[in-house]
């Protein structure tokens, strides 16, 4: 087996599993109990697609992903501690 084929056959299934799981952390968003879970939810979502970007950077090899991937985690570090402190205040006992 050439190492392309192999990248495919790797490669395609573990986006198609990155794939559920970004619908598994919509649906958390959508329906999650408590705004913390819709947090954790916002937050795995992040991570997911940071995943796929590097997946996709694998695949077709190419650096234009790894830039997008630093982006989009910054930003979701950035919006999860940000919505954390605003819930730390707004539902503080």
């Amino acid at each position: 087996m050439s190492p392309g084929v192999f990248k495919i056959a790797v490669l395609l299934p573990a986006l198609a599993v990155l794939g559920v799981g970004v619908a598994f952390c919509f649906a958390r968003i959508l329906r999650g109990p408590s705004p913390f879970d819709r947090v954790l939810a916002f937050d795995c979502l992040g991570l997911n697609v940071v995943g796929a970007l590097l997946l996709l950077s694998s695949l077709f090899d190419t650096d234009v992903f790894l830039d997008a991937a630093l982006v989009v985690l910054l930003l979701g570090f950035l919006g999860t501690m940000s919505l954390a402190a605003y819930l730390e205040r707004t539902h503080a006992d």
